[in-house]
């Protein structure tokens, strides 16, 4: 019907009237995606073509013409086809090839293959995309999953090292207080075995050292003759010796009963008016050599503390020989005291050298003495202050110093007196303390012939 044809009208019968009509091709591929319409023989000679290109097919280079030579139907996508349209600029496109077979109704062998050409570009991208869009989502839900499979496989194994290190930890932390405990028993025995032996050895000097001194007293009451002043002299120089002797003792003593834990404080009721009173008279002979002057500035009227009354008079004794030792000659010590709300108030104050800031934080500190030539030229064994420390906070109280550099100290103590509340509310009747004679300096103060506990001298510093 085509062959020798040169336009694109086909003439087409109508099923309803019988009669052909003519329908334009290039109208009728317009309204669809079909690019071309071609028409072969089986061969693969040129028989027509929508867009009059005249062009065999080679048979052995186009395998699916091949099957539809022999009467099937096949299509192929080509990549890159140049589409021809009558009249118009060629261009390049994705397209599906489909070849269908024309078969003899008498002979049923193909007579022509018709070639269906299909623009498939726009469907081609489409579908890339999707297929991208897909693959990228799947590859992102695989990626999401992988990372957290993996995230949930490192945490897995942090909580497990972890682990391991909390038990390492703690193996180590079992072993390290095993060591401890071990260190600390050890530091425990020898800290009692120290202590027993200061005790001990304090004991065995304090017995003799205690008879000399009494011994001495003896010989100074009975010195008579032209040798007197000289042996008088002598006899004092073996009794200050004997009496710093006597303080070292005292300090070595309350130094292992403060550091070990065992103060077993006394603790009776007296009136402080005693502890004034033994004050003054124990300080006379002290304060007298270097003429300086003790006043008590208050009245404590008969008021009642409940502690232990050795240990506070050698609290406030043992200040005040501080404050003598590094106080010039002819100045004044001043001792106040007073009880208010249950708690006893005590402060000595000097006009000395006075205290750098410095040195006042190491104050209290065990076997500390400040670095000048007032303290290098006084004796001490720096554990004074540290004891009277002790001794303060085993009450239940507290000590303090304010100082400047060539004006003078003064120490406040607070203790809790340990009477009940409104215990002391007494009448203001106090004896005033018995007058004591200063001693001289050639003359030499009556020490207590004692081997116990009983009070001893004032602590060094």
């Amino acid at each position: 019907l085509l062959e020798g044809t040169g336009n694109s009208s086909l003439v087409l019968p109508s099923s309803a009237t019988g009669n052909s009509s003519s329908v334009d091709i290039g109208e009728f591929l317009s309204d669809s995606n079909i690019v071309r319409l071609s028409l072969y023989r089986p061969t693969g000679s040129f028989i027509w073509s929508s867009t009059f290109e005249r062009a065999d097919i080679d048979v052995h280079q186009t395998p699916i013409f091949q099957n539809s030579a022999r009467g099937t139907i096949t299509s192929g996508l080509i990549r890159g086809f140049v589409v021809s349209p009558p009249g118009e600029q060629p261009y390049r496109a994705d397209v599906v090839e489909t070849f269908i077979p024309l078969i003899d109704a008498v002979n049923g062998v193909p007579v022509s293959v018709l070639g269906v050409t299909r623009d498939v570009t726009y469907e081609l991208t489409e579908r890339i995309g999707q297929t991208r869009a897909a693959t990228f989502r799947s590859t992102m839900t695989s990626l999401s999953i992988g990372f957290i499979v993996l995230l949930a496989a490192v945490l897995l194994a942090d909580i497990h090292l972890r682990k391991q290190r909390v038990k390492a930890i703690e193996h180590e932390r079992k072993l390290a207080s095993t060591k401890l405990d071990l260190v600390n028993r050890e530091v425990e025995q020898i800290n009692e075995e120290r202590t027993k032996f200061l005790s001990t050895v304090s004991h065995e000097l304090k017995t003799p050292l205690t008879s000399m001194m009494a011994f001495t007293d003896i010989l100074v009451k009975h010195q008579e003759g032209a040798r007197k002043d000289k042996n008088l002299k002598h006899l004092g120089i073996i009794k200050k010796s004997g009496k710093n002797l006597q303080t070292l003792i005292n300090d070595l003593l309350d130094f292992s009963r403060l550091d070990s834990g065992g103060t077993n404080n006394q603790r009776e009721e007296f009136e402080m008016d005693e502890v004034v009173a033994e004050v003054e008279g124990s300080m006379s002979p002290l304060l007298g050599a270097k003429q300086q002057t003790f006043v008590f500035r208050g009245d404590f009227g008969g008021q009642r503390v409940r502690l232990d009354r050795r240990r506070i008079a050698q609290v406030v004794m043992n200040l005040v020989s501080n404050a003598s030792k590094y106080s010039p000659a002819g100045t004044t010590i001043t001792f106040e005291g007073s009880i208010r709300d249950s708690t006893l108030h005590l402060a000595v104050i000097d006009e000395g050298i006075g205290i750098s800031s410095e040195d006042q934080e190491r104050l209290f500190t065990k076997f500390f003495r400040a670095e000048n030539k007032a303290t290098r030229s006084e004796e001490g064994t720096g554990l004074g202050l540290s004891i009277t420390k002790g001794i303060v906070e085993s009450h239940g109280g507290t000590i303090s110093v304010e100082s400047q550099t060539g004006k003078g100290t003064k120490f406040s103590v607070t203790i809790p007196t340990g009477m009940p509340a409104g215990s002391n509310i007494v009448e203001f009747s106090r004896t005033p303390p018995p007058q004591i004679q200063v001693s001289s300096e050639s003359e030499i103060a009556t020490i207590q012939s004692e081997s116990s506990d009983e009070y001893q001298p004032p602590l060094s510093a």
